[in-house]
C-alpha cells in the first residue's frame, strides 16, 4: 500500500469539507418554511382568527416572519422563525392596536 502525500491527503480534506458545505447547504433550503407556512403556524399558534399585519425580514439564508393577527378581541404579534417555530409572542385584550 502506497502512502498518501501530503497533496492527498489536503486534497481528500477539502473535498470531504465541500461535500459537507453542499449538504449543510441542501438542508437549510429543505427545512425552511415558506411564507404561506409561516402564515398558518401563526395562525395556529393564535388560535386562529385575521392576520392584519404581517412582515417579511431576511436573515441570512432564511427568513423571519412578524405577523399580527386580530382574533375575537384579542391581538397577537407572532415571530415565527425561518425553521418553522414560533419565536416570539405577545398578546393583549381589548381593543386593537396598530
Amino acid at each position: 500500500m502506497k502512502n498518501l502525500s501530503v497533496k492527498k491527503l489536503v486534497g481528500i480534506g477539502v473535498g470531504a469539507a465541500a461535500a459537507l458545505a453542499v449538504v449543510a447547504l441542501a438542508a437549510v433550503f429543505a427545512l425552511r418554511v415558506d411564507s404561506a407556512e409561516a402564515r398558518q403556524i401563526a395562525l395556529d399558534a393564535a388560535g386562529g382568527g385575521e392576520v392584519v399585519a404581517q412582515e417579511v425580514s431576511s436573515e441570512g439564508l432564511w427568513n423571519e416572519y412578524s405577523y399580527e393577527i386580530v382574533n375575537g378581541d384579542t391581538w397577537y404579534d407572532i415571530e415565527v422563525s425561518g425553521f418553522g417555530s414560533v419565536t416570539e409572542m405577545e398578546s393583549s385584550t381589548g381593543l386593537y392596536r396598530h
